[in-house]
């Protein structure tokens, strides 16, 4: 989903104006390989696959030269009990990968303030709600304003968590791309 830009997963990310590119590496599907690989990384510690998954991705990118328009990559960061008790994030094992691939900077640029229950059991407006003023920017105005950001996350459901995570950013004058491992139909 990333050789079509705008594409099918435009039209969720309605409050991030001027979104440059929303790309996701497969659709996701129950049962499927990706949902047991995405698994492993996100709960069984499987950290070095989110690094092979980033670097793969990546490597699909650098075909279309995606590299050459994204200034910075970043994260949607994990609240620090859930990074405390996982251990790590997921998805910046997935960004480590991409940096590595497309040879660019990762950087943490966005905190996740307040802590909220998981969303895999809410529906499209519950999880807007549930998300809503969750994170904030850790970089200044200046650093940020006019840099074109690519923010990764692991899965994309509804686009409520990435689009809360990007607030910030737009607000300091970011110009914002999104990436996934896997999207929802």
């Amino acid at each position: 989903m990333h050789k079509n830009q705008p594409n099918v997963l435009h039209p969720q990310f309605f409050e991030i104006p001027g979104l440059t590119y929303a790309m996701a590496f497969c659709w996701f599907k129950k049962g499927s390989v990706i949902q047991k690989l995405l698994h492993q990384l996100k709960y069984d510690g499987n950290e070095e696959l989110g690094v092979f998954l980033g670097e793969l991705y990546g490597k699909q990118l650098r075909e279309y030269q995606y590299h050459e328009k994204i200034d910075i990559i970043t994260t949607v960061p994990l609240h620090y009990l859930k990074y405390r008790k996982r251990g790590y994030n997921q998805s910046d094992k997935i960004a480590e990968g991409l940096a590595s691939s497309l040879e660019l900077p990762f950087l943490k640029l966005i905190k996740k303030e307040v802590n909220r229950k998981s969303q895999t059991r809410k529906d499209r407006l519950q999880r807007f709600e549930n998300v809503a003023s969750t994170f904030s920017a850790l970089r200044t105005k200046e650093s940020i304003c006019g840099k074109h950001i690519l923010v990764v996350d692991d899965v994309l459901t509804t686009g409520a968590t990435i689009q809360s995570a990007c607030q910030p950013l737009l607000e300091k004058g970011a110009k914002i791309s999104i990436l996934t491992i896997a999207a929802v139909k």
